[in-house]
């Protein structure tokens, strides 16, 4: 690349960075962006920009923010997603949702950073995938080979994708709006019953706020039968004290238990998916693990979000959509570049504003 090119591309720099109506002039990096979260953020202004999309924007307090990974019109335009069935589907699932569900139209169709808007372009394509054997057996190897390396759960056909689940039962759950963000049910080689429930994450961090009314998770995790034999004994303690508060990772976990037991499943997994720079939740993860007993620690595992799309890809050669979202969600290298070039430009300057 010539000089030309670089200094053309930096010109260009503010259409990937944030700018309010406060001070026009003035182009930014979020302050609360961690590195990872940077570079994704400058990654996906770029995708939306290829896309055409208008850059949109947030108001607070009488201040319009303009932020570049947020689109205009994507419930038109559907460009937020990989393909026009992904997004026909999407535009579906809002117009059929459930006064329970808690799909929020706006991240879905134009924030392009956002993981809900990820996990449908990630699983839609697997739904149509699973519709015949095939399908489904190879789906099955792909979820044996990332969470059963021990072979002990012997998962033979996936039988259902699902995206943004709340049961409708959700009240002998919880009874709080605690979702999966997808789910994979199975069927094993002797024909037992199990579900996968998958929290996405790209950038996000875990959810550290607990439900309006923790009192049912607690009791869930420290007195349900069939639940509460899987935490230690000092975990529960500190779950009935509220030394540990029952934070989203904690209620993700919970919800898959209580699925598995008002459906009768005879197996379940909570699994977190998030690319392998996103180091921001390790913690509430081994905090979680920390309270299994030995036997039960399978039962939460993470996976990269690499490690998932690449197995995927080698799996199913042939759909182009899981290539097209690897380069989408996994493929820094325009960003890192562009910091690169940045990295020595005094009047990009690091601020602080809504965060989204």
């Amino acid at each position: 690349m010539t000089i030309n090119d670089e200094l053309a591309s930096l010109s260009k720099i503010q259409t990937y960075l944030s700018h309010s109506s406060d001070d026009p002039q003035k182009y930014y990096f979020l302050k609360s962006d961690n590195a990872f979260t940077k570079k994704a953020r400058l990654s996906q202004a770029v995708r939306r920009w290829q896309s055409g999309a208008e850059c949109g924007s947030i108001k607070k307090e009488g201040i319009t923010y303009y932020h570049p990974n947020i689109a205009e019109d994507g419930h038109i335009t559907g460009c937020n997603f990989l393909n026009h069935e992904i997004f026909l589907y999407a535009k579906s699932r809002v117009q059929h949702k459930k006064q329970y569900e808690t799909i929020r139209e706006d991240r879905l169709f134009n924030n392009f950073l956002s993981s809900q808007p990820m996990a449908f372009n990630l699983f839609h394509p697997l739904m149509k995938i699973i519709k015949n054997d095939e399908g489904k057996r190879k789906l099955a190897r792909i979820a044996s080979g990332l969470l059963d390396k021990n072979n002990t759960l012997n998962i033979d056909l996936i039988t259902e994708v699902g995206i943004e689940f709340i049961p409708s039962y959700y009240k002998e759950c919880l009874n709080d709006k605690t979702a999966m963000d997808a789910f994979l049910r199975y069927i094993t080689t002797d024909g037992k019953k199990g579900i996968i429930a998958i929290e996405t994450k790209y950038t996000d961090k875990l959810g550290c706020n607990q439900a309006s009314d923790p009192s049912i998770a607690i009791k869930t995790a420290t007195k349900r039968k069939g639940i509460e034999k899987i935490f230690t004994d000092e975990g529960k303690e500190k779950i009935s004290k509220k030394e540990i508060k029952l934070s989203q990772i904690y209620r993700n976990f919970l919800l898959t238990e209580t699925v598995r037991c008002y459906e009768n499943l005879d197996e379940s997994l909570s699994v977190v998916i998030a690319p392998k720079d996103n180091t921001s939740n390790k913690s509430d993860e081994r905090d979680l693990l920390n309270i299994l007993k030995e036997g039960y620690k399978y039962k939460f595992q993470v996976v990269s979000l690499e490690d998932f799309v690449k197995a995927i890809i080698d799996e199913f050669p042939d759909e182009n959509v899981f290539r097209k979202f690897h380069d989408r969600y996994l493929d820094f290298r325009t960003s890192e570049w562009l910091l690169k070039l940045l990295k020595n430009v005094e009047c990009i300057q690091c601020t602080r504003g809504p965060v989204v």
